[in-house]
């Protein structure tokens, strides 16, 4: 028992990174607070991150030499950086970890950035895959 308590104390003590699961019209609301809505329609888009981390943020996924980060799957291929000294030549200018905790304002100005610069919804697989018809599901 005795060995067991240095291991709670440490876990009360040390930092977490918040993460959170939203549910569809949670993740909607949040969306269109940062008018990501006039940008991409809100049924094929919410189906699209459904689809690619089902609404959590603290997915980190390896995909090809390549790892994508958070509720947004976005890459460190260019558009985050994974190193502090990399942060100014990356497309959005951040550090990718911080798309790992629940506040996803500065992941939704990182999507803006890469909708502006590809074929919108194309960057995500899941859309092509899930999400081109059969959308009134996805409506809050």
């Amino acid at each position: 028992m005795m060995s067991l308590l240095p291991l709670l104390l440490l876990s009360i003590v040390l930092p977490t990174t918040p993460a959170k699961n939203l549910n569809k019209c949670e993740f909607i609301q949040k969306v269109r607070e940062q008018k990501l809505d006039s940008y991409v329609p809100m049924p094929e888009f919410t189906c699209t991150i459904f689809h690619s981390t089902g609404f959590s943020t603290h997915n980190k996924v390896d995909n090809n030499g390549n790892t994508e980060y958070g509720i947004f799957q976005i890459s460190n291929n260019g558009w985050c950086a994974e190193k502090q000294e990399d942060v100014a030549k990356s497309v959005c200018g951040i550090h990718c970890s911080k798309f790992l905790d629940e506040d996803i304002t500065d992941d939704i100005a990182c999507v803006k950035k890469i909708m502006q610069r590809t074929e919108r919804l194309d960057y995500w697989k899941a859309y092509k895959t899930f999400c081109r018809e059969n959308l009134d599901q996805w409506n809050c």
